[in-house]
């Protein structure tokens, strides 16, 4: 991320005017010396500190808060996947190309030698503040990347992150031939240094002669697939991407979920994820929902064929397994399956009505806390809305396509460990 719209230099007395904008003092002597255009600014900062704080994590600094804008925490990495990231690199120096108002190079000044780079002075003035606030330090080098030389932008360093800006004329691109700085210039970036990664979108597709030169890891967090990273070269202590404690793979994919202060990971070769796993139309006694890092891979078939699963309906609908205790006991992956997927115990199984699935919940007495869809173009809020006021136990609802028919598949709640 290395542009914004933004035009402004953080001092003291800026500090000064954004606490007493966040507390309301918007006629202190020090909001009054400001511009009326400054004063906007601030205002808009001041109304982004909760959304940042979800993004970068509480400010380490008493008193002092993030300097962002809305454009830039769109891009920013969030504080749980930046300190993921971060301990790849062990305690080595690292270069943060782009690194926009600093979320990335947060994390790595955190637990090293670092230095961030931007073509943006004013980006770099909030880049210096949020290491204020977030009580660390490193270099900052205002440097644009594309009108420099390579060697001059690593200037030595043997390890690099790149985040590039991916809206550069102000709309979201997802492949890189409209990044800034172009995949020409990352490679060559990349050429220079021993390792590092490239931070992309979810759904960016590289050329294949590109992705076998690499790794490629999904991240979710909360949830949500947060991004995409390409691991290049060596890195001072790689990543662990499966339960063996094998490192990634040049040419392989994995799918990292932060969860419960833990990254649980799932991981193939590059040949891995080819196979198919078997499909069915029927449903059997559990209901799978691999975590959105495991399908943003294309590792459905994998994770199924992993988990003596099936695919329900093909790769992008649920996956349904006939498990009994010994089956679950010699799964490969079975101790953390339920961090990799949502997993839940069926009770029913019925056509997608409205009338049927209200007859259903009412008998039992019961309403669905959760609502999961995968297909059928049905809004879970409106539907739960609907159903809540059927019963007071609460059970889950799965809604997906098989075929050219919708089906309903009423379960318990997901569970932390199934039982039998």
């Amino acid at each position: 991320m290395t542009s914004s719209s933004v035009e402004l230099e953080v001092t003291n007395d800026l500090r000064e005017a954004m606490r007493d904008c966040i507390a309301g003092r918007v006629h202190s002597p020090v909001m009054q010396t400001l511009s009326s255009g400054t004063k906007a600014i601030l205002k808009d900062i001041a109304g982004l500190q909760t959304r940042a704080v979800a993004t970068l994590g509480p400010p380490k600094r008493e008193g002092e808060s993030w300097w962002v804008t809305r454009r830039a925490i769109q891009q920013s990495t969030t504080l749980r996947v930046a300190e993921l990231k971060a301990t790849w690199f062990g305690d080595q120096p690292v270069t943060d190309i782009c690194c926009g108002i600093g979320g990335d190079l947060i994390a790595l000044a955190r637990r090293g030698p670092a230095t961030g780079i931007d073509a943006n002075q004013s980006v770099l003035s909030f880049t210096a503040a949020n290491l204020v606030t977030a009580d660390v330090a490193a270099n900052l080098r205002r440097m644009d990347v594309m009108e420099s030389e390579p060697a001059e932008v690593v200037d030595g360093s043997k390890w690099i992150h790149i985040d590039p800006d991916r809206r550069a004329d102000n709309q979201r691109h997802t492949q890189p031939d409209a990044w800034l700085p172009s995949w020409e210039r990352t490679e060559q970036l990349l050429g220079l240094v021993e390792g590092g990664l490239v931070k992309m979108a979810p759904a960016t597709t590289l050329d294949s002669s590109v992705a076998l030169s690499c790794h490629l890891m999904w991240i979710s967090s909360g949830g949500s697939v947060r991004e995409q990273t390409a691991i290049w070269g060596t890195l001072p202590t790689p990543p662990e991407i499966s339960t063996d404690e094998t490192n990634w793979q040049i040419g392989g994919r994995s799918a990292v979920v932060l969860k419960h202060d833990s990254a649980h990971r799932f991981a193939s070769g590059s040949d891995d994820g080819t196979e198919s796993a078997p499909s069915t139309s029927s449903v059997e006694s559990w209901m799978i929902d691999p975590d959105g890092a495991i399908r943003a891979a294309g590792l459905t078939d994998h994770f199924a064929r992993r988990h003596q699963a099936k695919t329900l309906g093909g790769p992008s609908g649920f996956l349904t397994a006939d498990w009994n205790a010994t089956d679950f006991e010699n799964l490969p992956c079975q101790a953390s399956i339920h961090e990799l997927a949502t997993i839940a115990k069926i009770r029913d199984r019925m056509s997608c009505d409205d009338r049927a699935l209200r007859r259903y919940f009412r008998k039992a007495k019961s309403y669905p806390e959760i609502i999961k869809v995968r297909g059928g173009g049905i809004d879970p809020a409106k539907l739960g809305k609907k159903l809540r006021e059927c019963g007071e136990t609460p059970l889950a609802l799965w809604i997906g396509r098989n075929g050219k028919k919708t089906y309903a598949v009423v379960t318990d709640l997901p569970q932390q460990a199934p039982t039998f």
